[in-house]
């Protein structure tokens, strides 16, 4: 049927607006309405799993939010069109229309996942179907079979890109398929506008600008639009006809290519303006309206998001994960597709050679034909990544595929203009018939390749919705039963299954546990040990921790087993609080030669209480078993351990340290680790190293219990100012009472505080709550004289603005040098009360009791 579509002549040019040259004659009507079936098709096949997912991490952010909308509070929604999204701290966006979307299927659905998931499908097939009615518009004298050909496989692949399952089974992270949806529409409208009947050019350049603004109040990469506008039409013009030579002078044809590219210039330009005018009014409007031109995170994560910019776009291989786009923890890196996505890539490239060197040309304009759709499709990639700077990087479990969501259109369209050229080679040599032969049946395997990992990288997805589903009814279970007063603690949420986001922090786990989602409010009964935002989720601290152990209204703790997607309980945990010895005890010595990768050093079966100990101390003689070599210097020596709530050993609960040629020792910090606290009980302990061969002698392993070296820092029983189920403080006055003592730690002579930046933790720099050194990222620092008291006021007189920070301390000397670590930090909510309070003049002062 491919044959029925009419054939443009070379004379076609940039301004033809005859209906033939953009409208489907009415025999391809049939076939253009096929294609659109099997761009559907193929979003079924790849995301159907996910239509009855539930929420995950930050959907449960927006549940909240569009509960207390549909509860006397809707002009939250339309406070979303002049301030920033959700008004949320610790971020920037303007982005009105996604809480529309988000409102329309509450109202519609209420708290049913299944409604949200169906309207994520939609607009992941609605990106898709417009892209391919776009690219189907575009380039009036292009080969029409070819056109036809590069628009569908492009279309497909993007309907079935493994990159997506984030976007299409996550529902927050609609931002990216509603701004797509929308930028892909506004491109079709213009170039209907372009390139269709005159009389409805007006209608659809309207129609355009307002899909554009949709789209520009959804995300900010709608900002891409106008510049591929800008480029598609340079490119047309240049397609449709070169610069003629006015002679066989050299200097006389650079002066008419010249003064061509200048006219093409002036036509883009005329041709986009009001896209241009638009963007700039959004940009002017959302600088107004966020205080801000650019935006984005603030505090500790946007501060990583930059130092790690170099490491993002070039180390760790994200960038080539566009053509290779595998979660190592669902496609290991010897599958076999992986070698195939290597090889249909390599194909695509050879058939694009082939063909330029068959319909070489014996002018000497250009040498080969090239389909516009190339350049094009390479210029577009570098304008849908470059709003992405700040927050590129899809890691090696796709995490991030998101970011890139846009950018996977012109990657795929790469890809089919390599596979199916301008199409000219039957016209210019009609005895080639093979050529098209093959693009078509590597088009077919990119196509089936690209559904069968897409739904394979969509698995975990699946997984999540099915663990955090699992993760509330087992509290429920927990729950169930016991009087109103008892509480259970959850040691560590689970922040992702196989890269597929689940939940991050408390707050979002809080809001499953109470209506809309449960009949009863449970939320309050419920104690953990997660950031606050964002951070790494396996630390833990340890002061808070044996307070609420101790709690006699404490009615279980559980861990949560990520690899049997169920809670635990976590063993022995009565007997944890009661005993706290304050000695250290010593294991025996050993040595291994560690030959191949299933050799590792294990101790003999230990009884150790996993929350009495800070730290492990490993010292051993590391060296190769060539003696005249040393160790690399990227060699690690892995810790591993099990327990009495996981007795087997896995990588979910190691930890590592640099390994060095000779006698050393390893500090290794697990008393902050929730893997190794949740054992309750340590029975076993293993070293391995990353390099083999290698010679290990243990001298000694000892665990410490650092009360010595650690000063303890808690809110004063009784505190009267909100703390919530996280252990973080609402305060709209200074912060306290405090309770510290940093008397244990030999030499001290003060103690000094620190209060990090607004949405910032020290823990975010660092990796660790272990900090020898203060830090040189916090915004107030300050000095107690006093080595202890029950009854410590904190003057907050030098914050700024309201948010969440960190409070922490640290020994001194007289010398003013650190002794010993920091604190276990504390976490705080400063409220706008408070300024308005300060502004009033009633603001607190230090107080020291």
């Amino acid at each position: 049927m491919i044959e029925n579509i009419q054939q443009a002549t070379s004379q076609d040019g940039l301004n033809t607006r005859a209906a033939t040259t953009s409208e489907p004659a009415k025999d391809s009507l049939l076939l253009i309405l096929g294609a659109v079936l099997i761009i559907v098709l193929l979003n079924f096949a790849a995301f159907s799993d996910s239509l009855h997912g539930y929420f995950l991490a930050d959907d449960f952010a927006h549940v909240d939010y569009l509960k207390s909308v549909f509860n006397g509070n809707a002009h939250l929604l339309w406070k979303n069109f002049y301030s920033n999204w959700m008004q949320t701290l610790g971020t920037c966006f303007y982005r009105p229309l996604i809480s529309i979307t988000l409102a329309s299927d509450y109202l519609f659905w209420g708290a049913n996942p299944d409604g949200f998931h169906i309207s994520n499908f939609l607009y992941q097939t609605l990106s898709s179907v417009f892209l391919f009615l776009s690219l189907l518009s575009m380039f009036p004298a292009l080969d029409k079979r070819a056109k036809f050909s590069t628009a569908l496989l492009t279309a497909s692949l993007f309907a079935c890109h493994p990159l997506h399952p984030e976007v299409v089974s996550w529902i927050i992270a609609r931002v990216d398929s509603v701004c797509t949806t929308f930028l892909f529409l506004s491109l079709w409208l213009y170039l209907l506008s372009r390139h269709g009947a005159r009389n409805r050019a007006g209608a659809m350049q309207v129609l355009s600008l307002i899909a554009f603004t949709m789209s520009l109040m959804s995300k900010e990469m709608a900002i891409t639009l106008p510049p591929t506008l800008f480029i598609y039409e340079l490119i047309n013009s240049a397609s449709s006809g070169s610069p003629k030579r006015k002679n066989d002078d050299h200097t006389g044809w650079r002066t008419g290519f010249a003064e061509a590219f200048k006219e093409a210039l002036k036509e883009a330009l005329k041709a986009t303006k009001w896209h241009i005018l638009l963007l700039l009014f959004y940009l002017g409007f959302r600088a107004v309206v966020l205080g801000t031109l650019f935006g984005g995170y603030s505090g500790s994560v946007g501060e990583g998001l930059k130092d790690s910019l170099f490491r993002r776009w070039f180390e760790g291989g994200s960038l080539m994960r566009l053509l290779l786009p595998f979660n190592d923890f669902v496609t290991e890196p010897s599958n076999k597709i992986r070698l195939v996505f290597k090889l249909m890539t390599a194909a695509a490239l050879v058939i694009a050679v082939v063909r330029a060197i068959l319909t070489k040309r014996k002018t000497n304009e250009f040498p080969f034909s090239i389909s516009p759709f190339l350049p094009l499709g390479l210029i577009w990639l570098v304008i849908a990544l470059a709003p992405t700077v700040q927050v590129f990087d899809i890691t090696a479990i796709l995490q991030g595929g998101r970011f890139v969501y846009l950018a996977t259109a012109p990657v795929v369209l790469i890809i089919a203009s390599l596979i199916f050229g301008a199409g000219d080679e039957k016209k210019n040599h009609g005895h080639i018939s093979l050529l098209p032969l093959l693009s078509t049946a590597l088009a077919a395997l990119f196509t089936m390749s690209y559904a069968f990992t897409a739904r394979q990288n969509n698995q975990p997805w699946v997984e999540a919705s099915r663990g955090v589903n699992n993760l509330r009814a087992g509290v429920e279970a927990a729950l169930t039963g016991r009087p109103k007063n008892m509480k259970v603690a959850l040691l560590n949420l689970p922040p992702h299954q196989k890269g597929a986001h689940m939940l991050y922090n408390a707050s979002m786990f809080g809001v499953t546990l109470k209506p809309p989602l449960t009949k009863e409010d449970l939320s309050e009964r419920i104690i953990t040990f997660e950031p606050v935002t964002f951070g790494d989720a396996n630390l833990i601290g340890r002061t808070r921790l044996r307070n609420l152990l101790a709690d006699k209204n404490l009615a279980g703790v559980f861990v949560w087993d990520s690899t049997e997607q169920k809670l635990l309980p976590m063993k022995d945990w009565h007997s944890i609080a009661l005993c706290a010895p304050r000695q250290t005890f010593e294991l025996g010595e050993g040595n291994a030669v560690l030959e191949d990768a299933n050799q590792i050093f294990q101790s003999p079966v230990i009884d150790a209480p996993s929350t009495d100990f800070d730290f492990l101390d490993v010292t051993l003689r590391a060296e190769p078993k060539d003696p005249n070599k040393k160790l690399p210097e990227n060699a690690i020596l892995v810790l591993g351990w099990a327990g009495a709530t996981h007795p087997i050993y896995a990588q979910e609960r190691e930890s590592v340290q640099p390994l060095k040629t000779g006698e050393n020792t390893y500090r290794f910090s697990v008393g902050e680790l929730k893997s190794w606290v949740g054992e309750g009980k340590i029975t076993g302990l293993t070293l391995n190293t990353s390099e083999k061969p290698c010679k290990i002698t243990v001298k000694s392993v000892r665990f410490i219990n650092a009360d010595d070296e650690i000063p303890i820092l808690s809110f004063a029983p009784g505190t009267k100012t909100y703390i919530d189920s996280n252990g973080t403080l609402y305060i709209n006055k200074d912060l306290g009472p405090l309770i510290y003592d940093a008397t244990k730690i030999r030499g001290a002579k003060y103690v000094r505080y620190e209060i990090s930046r607004p949405e910032s933790w020290f823990e975010h720099y660092t990796g660790t709550l272990r900090d020898k050194s203060p830090s040189d990222k916090a915004f107030v620092s300050g000095k107690l004289d006093q080595l202890g008291s029950t009854n410590a006021i904190i003057s907050l007189k030098a914050l700024k603005v309201p948010g969440y920070y960190e409070f922490r301390i640290l020994a001194m000397d007289a010398q003013d040098k650190p002794l010993g670590y920091v604190s276990n930090p504390i976490n705080f909510q400063v409220t706008p009360a408070y300024f308005k309070a300060k502004n009033a003049g009633t603001n607190g002062v230090l107080e020291n009791k």
